[in-house]
């Protein structure tokens, strides 16, 4: 007979494959925080859900898993419960691992596929919204540098995805000018579109380009930017140029490095940790999907180690750092899942030495 344990860890992988639609679509059409801020609510309610029928079966079903209370005992009169109003709070985090949905629809078809013949994309505008929610955390460090720290006029945030870190950038240093470089046409219209709405006064701009090609978007950035002193941001971004190497993430600094020698640079980035660190962590982590999206899909986050080397040979001094959710590995040395780098160009840095003799 299976132990209770081994039973319940068949239910958590079963029950994600429910759950995560159907939060990750309610979180966005705006229902679960309605549901979060009502006293109580019914099916009926939610005028925007055509599908009535469909929303009172889901309610149901919330209640078996303990996310709502039926309100008086009542059948179809609902109440966010204290785990619901949690895990409704965190929708966004659903956002992400179901942007990949027709990979995980069609993994039957792509495992069967030796010649690359079935193509899958990523729900685009899902997984913008999803990474830009999911990353606020990390950005308070790098506002705080780039506000206190840095010299600049214009800030260029490359890999933009829907300006969320842009957004909190102008919130707190609300008279300098940016620009979003993306390389998805759905991020810098969507980066566009809320930037314009929410800070109409703001001189705000977009390049829709491939990162990796320094040579298009920088003529294009230098042509708005004009004489202004620019400063960079990278929000998980280099995952998704590095191909698993090193020596193309060294290249790209220093391509930028050369067209821009002044800039700072800000950076946020997950990291590969170990098989170890991640089967020891992983029922209180989600990188091992993170990661396997990241593989499946072609794109590459390097070892902590690898980061390290790629800092060592670029021309940039690291002045501040931050790192997240550290964890042990056997040798006991802490690894992190997350961090964000706050750089300083060496042009900068041999100028000040120059300055202090």
């Amino acid at each position: 007979m299976l132990k209770r344990a081994v039973i319940e860890d068949l239910v958590i992988l079963l029950r994600g494959f429910f759950a995560t639609p159907m939060i990750s679509s309610l979180g966005r059409l705006g229902v679960l925080e309605e549901m979060r801020q009502a006293e109580s609510f019914s099916a009926s309610a939610f005028t925007r859900v055509a599908n009535t029928k469909l929303l009172e079966d889901t309610f149901r079903y919330f209640a078996r898993l303990g996310l709502l209370e039926r309100v008086d005992g009542s059948e179809g009169h609902y109440r966010a419960s204290e785990l619901g109003q949690e895990v409704f709070r965190r929708a966004n985090s659903f956002y992400v691992p179901h942007s990949y949905f027709e990979y995980m629809h069609r993994y039957h078809d792509l495992i069967q596929d030796g010649k690359s013949a079935v193509v899958c994309q990523v729900e685009r505008l899902e997984n913008v919204i999803g990474s830009g929610i999911t990353h606020l955390r990390y950005f308070p460090p790098a506002v705080s540098y780039l506000k206190r720290k840095a010299a600049f006029e214009l800030l260029v945030d490359i890999g933009c995805g829907d300006g969320q870190f842009l957004t909190s950038f102008l919130e707190a240093v609300p008279d300098k000018r940016v620009i979003g470089v993306d390389l998805s046409s759905v991020s810098t219209e969507t980066t566009l579109g809320n930037l314009r709405t929410r800070f109409p006064q703001t001189d705000v701009a977009t390049v829709c380009c491939d990162a990796l090609d320094v040579q298009t978007w920088s003529l294009e950035v230098r042509r708005l930017a004009g004489n202004a002193r620019i400063a960079f941001s990278m929000w998980f971004l280099l995952h998704e140029i590095s191909r698993n190497r090193t020596d193309i993430l060294v290249d790209f600094f220093r391509r930028i490095a050369m067209v821009f020698p002044d800039a700072p640079i800000v950076v946020g980035e997950v990291v590969r940790q170990s098989e170890e660190v991640l089967l020891g962590n992983s029922a209180a982590s989600l990188m091992p999907e993170y990661l396997f999206f990241h593989e499946m899909s072609g794109r590459g986050s390097l070892p902590w180690q690898g980061y390290r080397e790629v800092l060592a040979q670029i021309p940039y001094e690291l002045v501040q750092e931050r790192l997240f959710d550290e964890a042990s590995d056997s040798s006991g040395q802490k690894i992190p899942s997350t961090f964000v780098w706050c750089l300083k160009p060496e042009a900068q840095v041999k100028a000040a030495e120059v300055k202090e003799l």
